[in-house]
């Protein structure tokens, strides 16, 4: 069971092996066996080696676990199947994450840090600096600041809460770099998106790739599009880009194409789209500690939709209804 444990942090478990987690986390039997593969990984990927008290975050995925079970007795079974496979997605591994490290040709020591999907992460970095770090990202950085320079390397989404200094600290993502001093500030850098900059508080500097520079304001979001070489600022509620952090996910009138996006790697689950006329639909909600069967529930109840799962590839397809 821990080597299934171990494929699912690095997203490689087959249906079976998942179904047979699931299975662990839903059995309060098992929670001592939990609790241990969950230390053990911290151990192993953890630099410092220090184990977190992780019995309140088992606490709370069972207590979710079981209050779920109570309320879907009279669910459809593949209804029932989502729910309880969300409930552990959801909260579980937000303390599970790897870290490794590596030399560099100048002897620099580097580390990465890696979240798994339906998962998330926070810690600081070595100038003090707080990083929260979104499901399905990767950040580098040394493991000292040196040369007058804080640069880390990022891929995916985060949030940085930067200690102020006089030396500059830079955000390098693959097409874009993000320049400050202390500042308060959301960078989502997904492969294949177009990547974004939101800044709460302070000042940021952008750099494209393709030379473009803009500098942000405070309640400022500017998304970079590399095709038309240009940097899109809107004034914004910053907490519809920043929640995530505090376990919520918000949407305003969003476009059914990104809400999915950011569904799958809240949930860890493929959603597809089959009639590409819902991908302009606009939405508005907020999510926290939902499961996907609810989720699916309010989607059927707003938009024209059905779906249908397929248990092989852990899929939900998503169609048009003909009620419309």
């Amino acid at each position: 069971m821990q080597k299934i444990f171990q494929k699912y942090l690095s997203n490689n478990c087959t249906e079976d092996e998942f179904m047979s987690l699931v299975e662990l986390f839903v059995k309060p039997e098992n929670r001592k066996f939990v609790d241990e593969y969950m230390k053990e990984d911290w151990k192993q990927n953890s630099s410092d080696g220090d184990v977190p008290d992780l019995s309140s975050v088992l606490h709370k995925v069972h207590f979710e676990i079981n209050k779920r079970e109570k309320v879907i007795r009279k669910s459809p079974k593949i209804l029932t199947y989502l729910i309880r496979v969300a409930a552990v997605l959801l909260v579980p591994l937000a303390i599970a994450f790897f870290m490794k490290e590596q030399k560099t040709s100048t002897d620099i020591t580097m580390q990465t840090i890696s979240t798994p999907l339906a998962s998330k992460t926070t810690f600081k970095l070595p100038d003090g600096s707080i990083v929260w770090l979104n499901s399905g990202s990767s950040i580098s950085f040394p493991s000292n600041f040196e040369d007058g320079l804080r640069e880390v390397k990022l891929t995916g989404e985060a949030y940085f809460d930067v200690t102020k200094s006089s030396r500059p600290f830079i955000v390098e993502t693959p097409l874009v770099s993000v320049n400050v001093l202390g500042t308060a500030f959301n960078v989502m850098a997904y492969k294949n998106e177009l990547p974004e900059v939101t800044l709460e508080r302070g000042s940021v500097l952008l750099h494209t790739k393709s030379g473009n520079e803009v500098k942000l304001k405070p309640k400022q979001h500017a998304v970079i599009d590399t095709s038309l070489y240009s940097i899109a600022l809107t004034n914004v509620d910053t907490e519809i880009f920043t929640s995530w952090i505090n376990n919520q996910l918000i949407f305003n009138n969003e476009t059914f194409a990104n809400v999915v996006k950011r569904l799958e790697r809240w949930y860890n689950i493929k959603i597809e789209v089959s009639d590409k006329s819902l991908a302009n639909k606009r939405l508005t909600a907020t999510i926290k500690y939902e499961s996907i069967g609810e989720i699916i529930e309010l989607l059927e109840i707003t938009l024209p939709i059905k779906y249908e799962f397929n248990k092989n590839e852990r899929k939900l397809v998503i169609v048009k209804s003909h009620n419309e």
